[in-house]
């Protein structure tokens, strides 16, 4: 075949490989979302920090005062607060609720795991006198001193409580010297109880004041007392401490104010236990310490001048 009459030869072309796209550049790390992110949380709690220090400065304090007021204590702090029940120094009588849970109030009382307080189980009011132990600790290396101590009522004081009434079976003695005050006159003092010393009846902390150094306790009986009226109040403590005069408000447990009612007429009452020391026995004849009769019924026996009704 001549070279005119030959068929071209075909060129071998190549596969060509996809082309891939070209690989992105890496981001900076200050371009990043989640720095920005972090960036935000960070400046945010920088700014709050620094409006913490700022405050701080702005209310500069004595390192041992700041410390203390952060840990939620003062100068002066109440260490305990106890109510004192019968057989004990307690009241002449208790108050509970008309709407009381009779059977309740019927049983026994449960002596076993220590005396029994009506106004905690309860919930009743002391007649005539409220007795109170407050222990007391300072916190200072220097010594605070307690220089008065006094009631302020929460509201005027009323008629006095009426609903079912017990008498307090059993009075004990007391060694303690006792601070005396009567919540139901104008402008009550702290009053020295002590039948046998020169002070007896004399305001407390006109001529004392009571010295707390650091860490020492120190407890202080409280008896506010009320003939005819029911009376709530909190307590006002006055103390030297820091160079500066102070006021720390003491309340019953639970943030309640304190409780004491005069004694209302018997038949006023809804129901009244007897003393258990008579050995009254019920209508059918039967013994029990906790007799209960009605104020009417009681009214009608002290009028006839018995000791039991039946």
């Amino acid at each position: 075949m001549s070279p005119r009459n030959k068929r071209p030869r075909r060129r071998k072309v190549a596969a060509l490989a996809p082309v891939s796209a070209p690989a992105p550049a890496p981001v900076a790390w200050w371009k990043r979302p989640v720095t920005w992110l972090l960036t935000i949380v960070v400046g945010a709690v920088a700014t709050w920090l620094g409006a913490v220090v700022l405050g701080m400065i702005n209310q500069w304090k004595p390192a041992n005062e700041l410390a203390e007021e952060l840990a939620g204590r003062g100068p002066l702090v109440v260490l305990d607060l106890k109510h004192v029940p019968y057989p004990e120094e307690g009241a002449l009588g208790y108050v509970y609720p008309a709407g009381a849970d009779l059977a309740r109030l019927d049983a026994a009382r449960p002596y076993a795991g220590g005396p029994y307080d009506p106004t905690v189980e309860a919930g009743a009011v002391d007649i005539e006198r409220s007795t109170w132990e407050i222990t007391l600790v300072g916190t200072r290396d220097e010594a605070v001193e307690a220089v008065d101590l006094r009631p302020v009522l929460v509201e005027p004081c009323r008629p006095p409580l009426t609903g079912i009434r017990e008498p307090n079976d059993s009075q004990g003695a007391s060694e303690k010297v006792i601070l005396v005050t009567h919540v139901d006159r104008p402008n009550p003092r702290m009053l020295v109880e002590d039948p046998e010393g020169e002070d007896a009846g004399a305001p407390f902390f006109a001529t004392h004041k009571i010295t707390l150094p650091r860490g020492e306790k120190n407890v202080i009986q409280v008896r506010a007392l009320s003939a005819k009226q029911h009376c709530r109040w909190r307590l006002e403590l006055d103390y030297l401490a820091d160079g500066r005069r102070q006021t720390m408000v003491i309340s019953a447990p639970g943030d309640k104010p304190f409780e004491v009612t005069g004694r209302a007429d018997d038949a006023a009452h809804t129901w009244i236990y007897l003393n258990s020391l008579n050995g009254c026995r019920a209508k059918d004849g039967t013994r029990t310490d906790r007799l209960r009769i009605t104020g009417a019924e009681y009214a009608q026996m002290v009028r006839d001048g018995r000791t039991c009704p039946y």
